[in-house]
């Protein structure tokens, strides 16, 4: 049983019994979840016409890209139901009818919206950073101009899950959520909807606008680099969110010390599952070398996890810390 080790004091797994206690607590942490330009919309009817109804937990939006916003259904599941007539049956509804029931679901969203007070100010106030003048004119958007995306909110990821969800053309983004508990103290354990791009949110703190990106950095040591990159023109078990996978064209490699550098990238040819693990493969193509960016010692860091950036200031870069920020 996994353990955390907090102030030295021990918390245990304690599992969610239920689906309305991991939806209480997804409720109550949802800022750090779905990221703080979210708004989670906690209502709950049927959408969908005939044989393709289905009733979600809530519905996100995402407004982290503020000209781009994004509508969510949310799937609160807990990992005790059965992935293959459960959890794989709800996301197929959820994905059939929205297709088919584009205007319920505006009406329905607007509705919920404009008898909540704090939902609509919570709205109002994103709007601000937005083209659009209206919550109207948002959910037009949302709804007949974008395509509806799913998050799974679970508290354990497994083989046959990610098997499942495979079959899903825009594969939904997983976020993990459990729950640990000492001597009546509660903390929690999550994996972000935009764990891959964490850093690029602290960086809209700071100028107040979304981060362009259309490049990947991945480190490697050299025999990773030749057995992957130069060998297979690949690179994997790399997890991505739904937006980091429409927005990805670049790949870029940190070649590890004692080189400390990069000067390798390549265009990504196209983007799959990797095996049953949730994490993803990149199929590349048109490999390129460029003048070695380096390590500007006490500036920056090197890159340990995947970090992203621009192609632009990746060819303009000449220290690797003028790639981030």
């Amino acid at each position: 049983m996994a353990r955390i080790i907090l102030q030295n004091k021990e918390y245990i797994l304690n599992d969610f019994n239920r689906e309305d206690e991991l939806e209480k607590a997804v409720i109550e942490n949802k800022r750090y979840i779905f990221g703080k330009d979210s708004v989670y919309i906690d209502v709950k009817k049927r959408i969908g016409k005939e044989n393709h109804k289905s009733i979600p937990d809530a519905f996100l939006i995402d407004f982290y890209d503020s000209k781009k916003p994004q509508l969510y259904i949310v799937e609160n599941e807990i990992a005790s139901h059965d992935v293959y007539s459960h959890i794989a049956e709800q996301i197929a509804r959820f994905a059939t009818s929205v297709i088919s029931s584009g205007i319920q679901v505006r009406q329905m969203l607007l509705e919920e919206i404009s008898k909540n007070p704090d939902l609509t100010k919570e709205i109002k106030n994103q709007l601000n950073n937005t083209d659009f003048k209206t919550i109207t004119d948002l959910l037009l958007y949302l709804v007949e101009q974008n395509i509806i995306k799913i998050v799974i909110v679970i508290n354990e990821n497994s083989e046959d899950l990610n098997l499942v969800l495979k079959i899903f053309k825009n594969q939904p983004d997983v976020v993990i959520l459990q729950r640990y508990i000492c001597a009546g103290d509660i903390l929690y354990y999550y994996e972000p909807m935009r764990e891959e791009i964490e850093d690029i949110e602290i960086e809209k703190a700071k100028t107040g606008n979304a981060v362009e990106f259309d490049t990947v950095v991945c480190a490697a040591f050299e025999d990773g680099f030749n057995r992957a990159y130069i060998e297979s023109k690949a690179w994997w078990a790399i997890r991505l969110s739904q937006e980091a996978r429409e927005k990805l064209k670049y790949l870029a490699i940190y070649e590890k010390a004692p080189k400390a550098e990069i000067s390798n990238y390549a265009e990504i040819d196209r983007i799959e599952p990797y095996k049953d693990t949730g994490k993803y493969i990149l199929y590349l193509k048109n490999q390129k070398k460029i003048p070695p960016i380096k390590l500007n010692v006490g500036k920056g860091e090197a890159p340990q996890s995947p970090r992203y950036t621009t192609l632009k200031k990746l060819l303009s870069a000449k220290f690797i810390n003028e790639l981030w920020g």
